[in-house]
C-alpha cells in the first residue's frame, strides 16, 4: 500500500498535485454512452445489433461506436464541447461495459486500440479532452481471473482475487460470492490482495500513457481509499495535467482532500436544481442554503472544478424530470453555465431527448434535424459561447445578490468583466431590484423567455432568466 508520508511529501515539492488541473475548470464537458452515440463502422456492429429507432432494453445494442464520436467531433466543436466523457469503453459482454471481459482490450464493437489512438489524436488536434469509465470495484463474471475461478475451484491460483464464500462457485440469483449489489455477474474484486492491486495499476498505467486525459471513477466509495491514493499518484506521475472525477451521489467533502479526485458527479448540486427548477417545491433561499451547504469547506479551486450534471445513464433525462416543459430546462441551462462549476451535458439532452430511468435514459442519439428541439440545441451552443467567451464565468468569484422578492441571483467576478445572472422560477412576474453598489453599466447578453432588455425594464416574467454583464471581456 501506499506510504502516506511519501504522499505528503509529493505534495510539498508540487502543492499543485493535490489540486484539479487549471484546464478542468474552463471546460465543458459532455458524456457519451458509446453504443448509443453514432453508428461510424457497420463492420463491426454485433450480432443481434436493433434498429437505430428501437426502444433500449437491459440488453439490447445499437452499433455505436469510436469511429462513430470521431466522425462527429465537428458536431461536438460546433456545441461547444471541450471535453468528453465516456461509459466503459473495454471488452465486456454487455451494451454498458460495466462487466469487464478484458480491461487491456477495446470492446470489438467499440473498435480497437488503434481507433481509440485515433479518437485521442483528433480530439487533441481540435482542442478537446477525453476521459474514459475506471471500473476497478468489481469485473464481470466472463473476466478471465474469475473464469479461471469457475473452472479450477479452489485450486485456482486467483481464488483470492474475489471474496468466494464456498466451493462450487454458485452463479444466478443466489451467488456464494460477494458481488456488486448482489449481481452475480459482476464479482467484487478483493482490493486486499496486493496482486489485484499490482494488476489494476498496470491496467491503469496502461490507459493513461495512451494518452488519455483522465478518469471518471465507478462506484469509487466501495473499493478502499488507500487504494485510490496510489491510483492518484500513478495517475499524476504518468500525466500531471490528469482529471479524477469520482461517482459519489452524497457528501464530496471526503474525496476532496488532494489525495483521490479532483471532483465527483455533482449528484447534491442536482438534486436541489432538480428541486428548484424542475419541481419549484424549495424557495430561493432555501436553494441558496442547499447550494452553500454544497460549497461549503472546499477550496475554491474544486468548487469551480465541480462537474455539474443534469442527467447521466444513471438518471432519468432532465426535461422529463421537468415533466416536458421546455422553459424549465431552458431556464436550468442558463444556471448551469453560469454557476461555478463544469457544465455537464449527457449526450441527447441538448436537442430534448426523453426518456425515464434506465434504460429508457439511454436511448440512441437522434441525429435527424426533425427529431430535435432546435431551441434546446441553439440555447445550449449560446450558453456555450458565453461561458467560453468570459473567463468569469469559468473561474471567477461568486456573489450572490437578493434582487428581490422570489429572483434568484448572483454575480461571478473576473479579471476584465463582471456577469449577472437573474433567475424567476416563480409563477408570476416580479421586478429585479439591483442593490446600489452593483446598479450600473450592465449590457444584457442572454435571456430566457424575455427579450434582451437593459435593466431599465427589470420585470422577470415566470421562469425567466436574464443575463447581463459589465466590463470587456
Amino acid at each position: 500500500m501506499v506510504n502516506q508520508m511519501g504522499f505528503m511529501h509529493d505534495l510539498q515539492q508540487n502543492p499543485k498535485l493535490a489540486l484539479p488541473p487549471d484546464w478542468a475548470s474552463k471546460s465543458i464537458f459532455y458524456q457519451i454512452f458509446p453504443d448509443r452515440f453514432y453508428n461510424g463502422n457497420p463492420d463491426n456492429d454485433p450480432v443481434g445489433k436493433v434498429d437505430w429507432d428501437a426502444q433500449p432494453t437491459y440488453d439490447n445494442f445499437f452499433g455505436g461506436d469510436l469511429e462513430g464520436i470521431i466522425e462527429k467531433i465537428p458536431y461536438l466543436k460546433e456545441l461547444g464541447v471541450t471535453a468528453l466523457y465516456l461509459n466503459p469503453i473495454f471488452d465486456s459482454p454487455s451494451n454498458h461495459k460495466y462487466n469487464a471481459t478484458d480491461y487491456l482490450k477495446i470492446a470489438p464493437e467499440f473498435g480497437d486500440i488503434w481507433t481509440f489512438k485515433k479518437l485521442i489524436g483528433k480530439l487533441h488536434e481540435v482542442g478537446m479532452k477525453i476521459i474514459i469509465d475506471g471500473v476497478f470495484n468489481h469485473t464481470g463474471d466472463t473476466f478471465w481471473a474469475f473464469q479461471d475461478i469457475l473452472k479450477r475451484g479452489c485450486n485456482s491460483r486467483f481464488k483470492d482475487w474475489y471474496y468466494i464464500k464456498g466451493y462450487p462457485v454458485c452463479q444466478g440469483q443466489n451467488p456464494n460470492y460477494e458481488c456488486w449489489w448482489n449481481f452475480g455477474t459482476l464479482p467484487k474484486l478483493n482490493h486486499q490482495n496486493p496482486e489485484v492491486i499490482r494488476y489494476l495499476l498496470r491496467v491503469v498505467a496502461f490507459w493513461t500513457s495512451i494518452g488519455i486525459d483522465g478518469w471518471r471513477l465507478d462506484v469509487p466509495n466501495e473499493v478502499p481509499m488507500e487504494f485510490w491514493r496510489i491510483f492518484r499518484r500513478l495517475v499524476r506521475s504518468i500525466n500531471p495535467e490528469a482529471f479524477i472525477v469520482g461517482e459519489i451521489w452524497d457528501d464530496a467533502h471526503t474525496w476532496l482532500k488532494g489525495d483521490s479526485c479532483d471532483a465527483v458527479m455533482n449528484y447534491r448540486w442536482r438534486d436541489a436544481v432538480i428541486k428548484y427548477f424542475a419541481h419549484q417545491s424549495i424557495s430561493v433561499e432555501h436553494f441558496r442554503a442547499e447550494l452553500a451547504n454544497i460549497r461549503a469547506g472546499l477550496p475554491w479551486e474544486y468548487v469551480i472544478s465541480a462537474y455539474n450534471l443534469l442527467g447521466s445513464h444513471d438518471t432519468p433525462r432532465y426535461l422529463t424530470i421537468c415533466g416536458g416543459e421546455r422553459r424549465k430546462l431552458l431556464a436550468t441551462l442558463a444556471f448551469q453555465f453560469t454557476y461555478p462549476g463544469i457544465p455537464a451535458m449527457y449526450y441527447g439532452d441538448e436537442i430534448g431527448l426523453t426518456g425515464d430511468k434506465d434504460p429508457d435514459c439511454r436511448k440512441t442519439m437522434r441525429w435527424n434535424e426533425a427529431q430535435q428541439d432546435q431551441v434546446i440545441l441553439e440555447t445550449n451552443r449560446s450558453l456555450a459561447k458565453l461561458r467560453q467567451q468570459y473567463q468569469s464565468l469559468q473561474t471567477g468569484c461568486y456573489h450572490e445578490l437578493h434582487l428581490g422578492d422570489n429572483i434568484f441571483g448572483f454575480v461571478r467576478s473576473g479579471k476584465q468583466e463582471q456577469i449577472l445572472v437573474c433567475i424567476n422560477m416563480s409563477h408570476e412576474c416580479y421586478s429585479i431590484k439591483v442593490p446600489n453598489e452593483w446598479e450600473h453599466g450592465w449590457e444584457p447578453v442572454f435571456a430566457v423567455g424575455t427579450s434582451l432588455s437593459s435593466l431599465a425594464y427589470p420585470e422577470l416574467p415566470p421562469m425567466g432568466v436574464r443575463i447581463f454583464k459589465r466590463g470587456s471581456s
